[in-house]
């Protein structure tokens, strides 16, 4: 069976790059004008520049939340503008957003979303999402900034594997075993019981079968 994955706490973590040097480290502390916290240099050793599959919560400002990916963690890579590393996007947040200094890009949801570590006194290490306002015509959102989780580790803590999202990845997505066995993978990780889950596991059988009749064809 392949290794598609590395695995940090609960998550399936894909794509990621070396870890980063003390020097990547110390360029991005400079400009940040302010420490990175131990979690998030845990996980950057394990995840720079990585994806990892996986919901947040956002409140939506009517009392419930609105489930989002933020996937795309930025790398620690010598950077220039909106190039998804870490130094990059604390540059171009300044220029274009007028950005605080403390405050640090680190990933997004593949648009314009972006979750942010707040290393102010004020803030003390909480991660904030931004999230930008809809039209009327669909009943709006909550937008701006907005707290997430009071610390990178408590936002690690909180992501999850939105079993919707399986089931529509299971139906639509998937045509090749390796996909297949790939998902089996992430969903042992960050789902461990999802094989107890009549609706995925028999969702998961019926592809087998199906894409195994394929290769037969």
């Amino acid at each position: 069976m392949s290794n598609y994955y590395t695995r940090y706490r609960h998550l399936a973590i894909e794509g990621a790059k070396p870890a980063p040097t003390a020097q990547q480290i110390a360029a991005i502390e400079v400009l940040l004008e302010a420490p990175l916290p131990p979690a998030f240099l845990a996980f950057l050793q394990v995840a720079n520049g990585a994806c990892f599959d996986y919901t947040t919560d956002v409140p939506d400002g009517n009392g419930g939340v609105e489930k989002m990916g933020f996937n795309t963690f930025f790398s620690a890579d010598e950077g220039d503008f909106c190039d998804e590393t870490l130094v990059g996007e604390i540059r171009a947040a300044r220029k274009h957003t007028d950005m605080p200094v403390r405050i640090l890009p680190f990933a997004r949801d593949g648009g314009n979303f972006m979750v942010y570590l707040d290393l102010t006194e004020e803030g003390g290490g909480r991660v904030l999402a931004y999230v930008q306002e809809l039209p009327d015509w669909t009943g709006k959102r909550a937008h701006g900034l907005m707290e997430l989780a009071p610390s990178f580790d408590a936002w690690l803590d909180s992501l999850y594997i939105d079993r919707d999202t399986v089931l529509d990845e299971l139906e639509h997505s998937v045509s090749e075993p390796s996909h297949l066995e790939a998902m089996a993978q992430w969903l042992d990780i960050g789902m461990p019981a999802w094989r107890r889950d009549a609706g995925i596991s028999a969702l998961f059988a019926l592809k087998q079968v199906e894409l195994c009749a394929n290769e037969q064809d």
